[in-house]
């Protein structure tokens, strides 16, 4: 049974009153572990969608298919950087922060991992068959004309470091809500004061270190697919 009950904070000296960097390094070093745990579901997740899209389960595909759509319109047929930009790093940024603070919910952290590998590999595998607005034919076509053609080195090396910066910072964000959950789970430690010292705790590390990661992170795609673009247009 959640018992709420109000606690006196503890008193913070001088020197604690503000958290630092180093601390909320400390705080994602603390979940790193946790964080591999979050990118073996998701791993799990992504190696499930296969047998979901062979088997055509509608229901499971209905929302990352919805949603990639959605972004797509938002960024426009005009592919433009700033509004690209500011699409991709708003979604993550806003998206990642509640898997993190969906330990809350105690279960919840561990299913986001594996539903988001899910929805990825549900995405990847339907390509085809999601249009890109303006008449400009599906996404997976859109990344086939760039094959056989000479892709920027730094529109490659663009893409990777998305995969260096989001990835990791996702699987560590829910790392962080696992962590959450176990301290919550405790006999009797589902309290207010706990609940609120632990989501700020997790808030500031997320906006010291995640948000500066992710922000490089949109960056480095939109110019990766302006790279990818300039390929396609190459004659």
């Amino acid at each position: 049974m959640v018992r709420w009950r109000q606690e006196e904070p503890a008193s913070a000296s001088p020197g604690e009153a503000m958290p630092s960097l180093a601390s909320s390094l400390n705080v994602l070093a603390e979940h790193i572990w946790l964080g591999v745990v979050a990118a073996l579901l998701f791993v799990a997740g992504l190696a499930t969608a296969g047998p979901v899209v062979q088997r055509d389960h509608r229901w499971l595909m209905a929302l990352p298919l919805a949603v990639v759509r959605l972004v797509l319109r938002l960024i426009g047929p005009q592919f433009r950087a700033v509004p690209a930009f500011v699409v991709i790093f708003v979604f993550n940024s806003v998206v990642i922060c509640l898997y993190m603070l969906s330990g809350a919910l105690i279960v919840l952290p561990g299913a986001m991992a594996f539903l988001t590998g899910l929805n990825i590999g549900v995405v990847t595998l339907k390509a085809n068959e999601i249009e890109v607005p303006g008449g400009q034919g599906s996404l997976g076509a859109l990344v086939a004309t760039a094959e056989g053609r000479e892709v920027p080195r730094w529109a490659g090396l663009c893409g990777l470091l998305v995969l260096v910066l989001e990835l990791p910072s996702f699987w560590v964000s829910v790392g962080m809500g696992i962590g959450m959950a176990r301290k919550l789970s405790a006999a009797g430690a589902y309290t207010l004061a706990n609940l609120q010292a632990l989501a700020i705790e997790r808030l500031h590390a997320y906006w010291m270190t995640i948000i500066p990661a992710l922000c490089l992170s949109a960056l480095a795609e939109v110019a990766a697919i302006r790279g990818r673009a300039r390929a396609r247009g190459a004659s």
